[in-house]
């Protein structure tokens, strides 16, 4: 297939467009203009002759880019619960408009799948449990708002025109490559240089974690298996609390457990939910099974970035 990538040169839109041209497809990959930084994730696959790398902005023109494209792919957003705080506008623009400009442009040339790619923030906190494809959304902050807006958007394409839209919705994703900060990247710097890793509260915020490569691959099977209309999840139903996941990353460096350091959370961090958990047994219908453990994932994700401390800078 001839796919249309957006966000290729983020964390997980990097790994995608790898694995999708060992798997065999074609790769339009789109990409605001970026630092070097972000570039380097894709070093090794740019030159590709069955990869083009187009940089833009998706509430931009983006006239004519979809033209031929068998499946669209957007991983394009942005994703900082922080930042969206401090300054939801440029979330507003990017997940909602940028979504908007993109559906529009598959109306226009009607590839045969358009996957949309969201998280599990659009369903806020459940304390026990998992949340079903069918949970109704309640987003808790400005960054998640705009992503479940952009969910509903695709829905209405669906409906509307029938668009063949498949939305997926994602726990954290950990692996090579993710932005430095980020909380295993940070957690990993801070203990190579003996200084205190920040947990927020009583640490006891939990987070189901998913390999991004197992992310990707999901994708990948979906453009095959899936179908359109639907919603699905894509876990890998191991979950941490913050204070476990911190301390499983000093036992990996060999760093003692007092470099635990609690911040006050009061204030700081609102719009945190305590808990996200999403159930995978739709996707899991379809074939579909992680190939990451947390244990062994995190292992090698963690010496991944002790070994390049370039990316840690």
């Amino acid at each position: 297939m001839k796919l249309f990538v957006t966000g290729v040169t983020g964390f997980i839109g990097s790994h995608f467009g790898r694995m999708a041209l060992a798997a065999g497809h074609d790769v339009v990959g789109f990409a605001r203009q970026s630092d070097t930084r972000n570039i380097r994730r894709i070093e090794d696959y740019k030159a590709s002759p069955r990869f083009r790398l187009v940089y833009g902005d998706l509430i931009g023109d983006i006239s004519g880019l979809l033209e031929g494209a068998d499946a669209v792919v957007n991983f394009a957003a942005r994703t900082f619960v922080d930042h969206s705080i401090l300054d939801p506008e440029p979330f507003i623009s990017s997940n909602i408009v940028g979504t908007y400009k993109l559906l529009e442009q598959a109306r226009k040339y009607k590839p045969k799948l358009y996957v949309q790619v969201s998280t599990d923030e659009v369903y806020g906190a459940i304390l026990e449990g998992a949340y079903k494809e069918d949970a109704r959304l309640n987003p808790t902050n400005p960054y998640s708002s705009t992503k479940a807006a952009a969910d509903m958007l695709c829905v209405s394409y669906w409906n509307t025109y029938k668009l063949p839209i498949i939305i997926t919705r994602t726990e954290n994703n950990y692996g090579p490559w993710q932005h430095p900060q980020k909380a295993i990247p940070v957690f990993v710097k801070k203990a190579l240089s003996d200084e205190a890793l920040p947990v927020y509260g009583d640490g006891k915020h939990r987070r189901m974690w998913l390999h991004v490569e197992d992310h990707c691959g999901a994708i990948l099977h979906l453009l095959q298996h899936g179908n359109a209309g639907e919603i699905y999840h894509v876990a890998g139903e191991e979950e941490l609390e913050n204070i476990e996941l911190a301390g499983r990353i000093l036992d990996i460096l060999g760093k003692p457990q007092s470099l635990i350091s609690f911040v006050p959370d009061h204030d700081v961090r609102p719009g945190h939910d305590r808990r996200y958990a999403l159930d995978v047994t739709k996707l899991r219908a379809t074939g579909w099974r992680p190939s990451h453990t947390l244990r062994e994932g995190l292992e090698e994700t963690v010496m991944w970035y002790k070994n390049h401390p370039e990316w840690r800078l």
